[in-house]
């Protein structure tokens, strides 16, 4: 009965979750208005915390989403829930903007399914849209001025089911099925200002919803080199896949206040596209003093030149990699006293994203910090705390400068007593 009462209470989580996802980013991001979106991290908080490093190594007392081959290194059943906030500082050569967001990051859960097998199901975002944009251009010789409003909203969820095997003392294997969803919405209005009632508005709305399933396939090879002590390999990659939706475009006459005077005109209605996002590899390698001590490298490519968008094309983007490094360290696992049971984290990740703005490619860089703190009966649970301070891209006259600070606060819960069997004397 209590285990029919937790699952319960995860499946109500999830609904709540999964309805928060769609209408919420991190803020105002003008690069989201190119291909698909802005991304999120593929880690939790623990990996936010260490570079987002995690493709080569799991301890086993927290998800590591990375590599769906080291789930079966989880043997307590965990559940894991993740929030996160992101203050932001955009900047270009006339102007500065300042922001705060917040949104709902994961809910995840994992359990033991046999002596060498585990599962998972998790449900995360997967990209967003959020953006606006105003220009105000003069009609010709007139006194008279256009302006324009170019806006995105929504974004891509991902609800995953994963499978991780041992394959003898040293190899793991694992995969990752996920099912892609969401909206889109992306719109375009002009309007001459000319100060009467004929200020009339035309407004042009896109709007997609995107449906389909993702394949990752990881491995990991964990070398002894002496007791406790290993040298790990690791390697995830998610296939090349074709994301498949509707699309549908209208036309809208509006008054200056906004009213609608006409009804939408669809002028455009597709029932069967097909976008095509390019495969991702990441590959990495950590050296790991078990409990104590983890010193991680890992490397991400992702060539969106082969995107191709909903009208064929790749958006002018280019192909995109990443380089992470990490270090994680507990003081004493087998200590009574609390202060040497807390985890410690901190990264650095220089990433080449696959923006490209003015014909500058646009590159970020970030340094992280992290905490796992112990508590609960047996201090095998932890409140999860990073922080990660970076900066993407430079002021020009065509591009834009922004710094963020974004914080990931997790909670992550475990309990043994689930889906064991239990004797009666």
């Amino acid at each position: 009965m209590f285990l029919l009462k937790k699952c319960s209470g995860l499946v109500v989580a999830a609904f709540l979750f999964s309805s928060q996802l769609v209408a919420q980013g991190l803020g105002n991001s003008p690069y989201s208005a190119l291909g698909i979106g802005e991304l999120y991290s593929s880690g939790f908080s623990t990996n936010n915390g260490m570079g987002d490093v995690g493709v080569s190594s799991a301890n086993g007392l927290y998800i590591n989403p990375t590599n769906p081959a080291l789930l079966v290194r989880n043997r307590y059943t965990t559940f894991d829930v993740g929030l996160l906030g992101n203050y932001k500082i955009l900047q270009d050569s006339r102007q500065q903007q300042r922001e705060f967001s917040g949104n709902l990051g994961y809910l995840a859960l994992s359990f033991p399914a046999g002596p060498k097998w585990s599962l998972g199901f998790s449900l995360k975002p997967y990209s967003y849209v959020n953006y606006q944009q105003n220009l105000y251009s003069q009609i010709g010789r007139s006194i008279y001025e256009a302006q324009y409003i170019y806006q995105g909203t929504g974004g891509v969820n991902k609800a995953s089911f994963t499978n991780g095997f041992a394959v003898g003392k040293s190899l793991t294997l694992g995969a990752e099925v996920s099912y892609l969803f969401g909206l889109t919405n992306r719109s375009a209005t002009s309007q001459v200002r000319i100060g009467d009632n004929r200020d009339y508005i035309v407004s042009r709305d896109d709007r997609i919803n995107f449906n389909d399933v993702d394949l990752k396939l990881g491995a990991a090879w964990r070398h002894v080199i002496k007791p406790e002590r290993f040298l790990n390999f690791g390697a995830a990659y998610s296939l090349r896949n074709s994301i498949s939706g509707n699309r549908n475009t209208t036309i809208e006459l509006r008054n200056a206040g906004g009213q609608a005077i006409t009804n939408p005109d669809t002028v455009f209605n597709q029932t069967n596209l097909a976008m095509k996002i390019p495969g991702q590899i990441r590959v990495g390698v950590s050296y790991e003093k078990l409990y104590n001590l983890l010193v991680a490298f890992d490397y991400e490519r992702q060539n969106w030149a082969n995107y191709a968008g909903p009208s064929g094309n790749n958006e002018g983007l280019r192909a995109a990699q990443s380089f992470h490094f990490g270090l994680e360290y507990m003081p004493k696992f087998t200590s009574t006293k609390y202060k040497d049971l807390i985890w410690y984290r901190t990264g650095f990740t220089y990433a080449q994203t696959p923006f490209v703005v003015g014909g500058k490619p646009i590159d970020d860089l970030s340094f992280s910090l992290g905490t796992s703190l112990p508590i609960g009966q047996g201090l095998i649970n932890f409140v999860n705390l990073s922080v990660v301070v970076g900066q993407r891209g430079d002021i020009t006259a065509q591009t834009f400068r922004e710094r963020y600070a974004r914080v990931v606060f997790s909670l992550s819960l475990k309990d043994g007593d689930w889906f064991q069997k239990f004797k009666v004397d």
